[in-house]
Formats: structure tokens, sequence, C-alpha cells
């Protein structure tokens, strides 16, 4: 994986990355200045620093730019970490270790830049007094099947008939996804994550959602999703129509999702088992999808 040949060939870049050279030179200037504020404060390996920061060269990754080209690589092929460490002529550990710390400070680039979902409902209800339209749908991601019976219990997931994780996202028309719950196990139905984590909307709104929502009324807001077959029964021509009319708008939040999960390591199987990285590499796909909606909007209106 050489940084500087693979620049050359922009078609590769996005393979690889899942962004192009553009939007990678924006996201950089912001990498660079939380990664100066990093390394002031505390060592390459996550410890306070005692002395004064000196200008630390690591031989495999070079320059920001090297690093967050790892990381990026990391988490939009998710490949084995013995295989990422061969790929940059590190070690095992060292790819680890460099994986969790620069997933840190992607995450607070992306924030600087307003890209990251909120996950508070206070602020998520600030943001849609401006909005008229909402899109909430949940989403799973396998994971490797635990040796825990409880924990394969709890993991396990009757509509997809193996072991994953789930999250909940709100998306604008825009496929902007502004809101992501936390990470739950994959028995937890879709409608039992709104109640666990209750969104507060603004009155008036509208949203839409499907099926596995219904039940979900928040107070003052417009419901908008496809009637369920009764059981024995069919459904009308005009009700199927309908269903296809909700469908036809609600597939935006499908698109969302699918943006986020260019990122394949929220796709395939996700196999690192240190606490809360499930949780964060959904919030950091989430952002690079934002990312991307937001410089593509801008490259449009220019």
């Amino acid at each position: 994986m050489n940084y500087e040949r693979i620049k050359r060939h922009p078609t590769q870049f996005v393979s690889v990355t899942g962004l192009t050279i553009e939007q990678f030179e924006v996201l950089i200037e912001s990498f660079e200045l939380e990664w100066e504020m990093y390394i002031t404060h505390f060592t390459f390996e996550g410890k306070p620093r005692c002395r004064r920061s000196r200008k630390i060269i690591c031989p495999s990754l070079p320059t920001t730019d090297h690093k967050l080209f790892f990381l990026l690589i990391y988490l939009k092929n998710n490949p084995l970490q013995e295989q990422l460490a061969a790929s940059f002529s590190m070690t095992q550990p060292k790819a680890n270790m460099l994986i969790h710390r620069l997933s840190d400070i992607l995450r607070k680039t992306l924030k600087r830049l307003g890209e990251l979902p909120y996950r508070n409902e206070y602020q998520l209800e600030h943001l849609l007094k401006s909005c008229q339209h909402v899109l909430l749908d949940g989403t799973e991601r396998p994971i490797e099947r635990p040796q825990d019976t409880e924990r394969q219990k709890t993991h396990y997931s009757g509509k997809k008939k193996t072991h994953e994780v789930k999250n909940n996202v709100l998306t604008l028309p825009d496929r902007r996804i502004v809101w992501v719950s936390k990470t739950y196990h994959g028995s937890v139905h879709d409608k039992k994550i709104c109640d666990l984590q209750p969104l507060l909307f603004p009155k008036g709104i509208t949203l839409w959602q499907d099926t596995g929502f219904q039940g979900y009324n928040p107070e003052g807001v417009t419901v908008n999703m496809p009637k369920k077959k009764p059981k024995g029964k069919v459904l009308t021509q005009e009700q199927k129509q309908t269903n296809r009319a909700i469908s036809s708008t609600r597939v935006i939040v499908e698109h969302a999702i699918g943006g986020a999960k260019r990122c394949r390591i929220i796709k395939d199987r996700f196999r690192c088992h240190k606490l809360g990285f499930d949780d964060l590499v959904m919030e950091l796909a989430c952002g690079l999808h934002n990312l991307r909606i937001t410089l593509t909007q801008k490259t449009i209106t220019a």
C-alpha cells in the first residue's frame, strides 16, 4: 500500500478509501490539527506526555496523510489486522494500536467539521425545528458468534438468523444522517430501541417509518407508515398504492444507510472485541457519509 502511488490513480484511491482525493484533502486539514493537538499532550502510545513534544516519525506512516490513509483503508475494506499490518510493513499489535488511536482522532475531526450524527435528543430537537420531514429506520450488523451462551442468546437476531448488533438511524430528505442510537444487541426490536432512547420531535413534523416501529407514535408528530397486511386477509388496491407511495419516500433512509455501509466494517462481519468499538465505527461511518453528502452538495451548488 503505497500512498503516493495510489494517490496518482483517482479511481483506485476511491476504491480503497471510500473518498475522492478532493474529499480526502478537505478531511486531512482538520485531521492534521486534531493530530497535532493530541500529540502535544500525549505520547504515541496514548500516555500523558511528560516532556515537550517533538516530531515523531513512524517509518511505516511518516506523515499525517499516511496515517489517515491507513485508517480509511481499514474502515472501508475491513481487512484482517494481520493483512493490514503486512500491507504497511508493521506488526499486528502496532496496527491494532494505530487503528484505535487514529479512530479517536478521526472522530474528533468529524465532530470539528460538524459531520457527526447527534447522540443527544435535545440537540436533535433543536436541529429538527427547521425540518418538515424525517425518516427513521433500523439497521443490523453481523458479528462473530459469541462463545458465551448468554451472549449468543442476546445477540441472536431472529430476523436475520445470525448474531448481530443493531442501531436506529434518523435521516433528512437529503440523505444526511442526523441521529444514531446506541448500539444494542441483535435481539432488541427496533421499536424497543426507540422506547429505550426516546426522541424529542418538534410539533408538526412528519415522521416516515416502517412496520418495525408499529406502535411508535410520538406526540404531536404525523406518522407515515405502511399498512401491515392483516393475518388471513389481503390489502385493498388503495392500501397497496398508499404503501408504494410511502415506500418510495422511505427509500431515502435505505440509501443513507447504504451510503454509510460503504465502510465495509459496518457491513461485513465485525471481528473486533474491544468494548465500545462497534459503536464508534458506526459513528465514524455515518460521519464519513455525511461528509461526502456535504461536499457533493457544495460541488453541485458551485
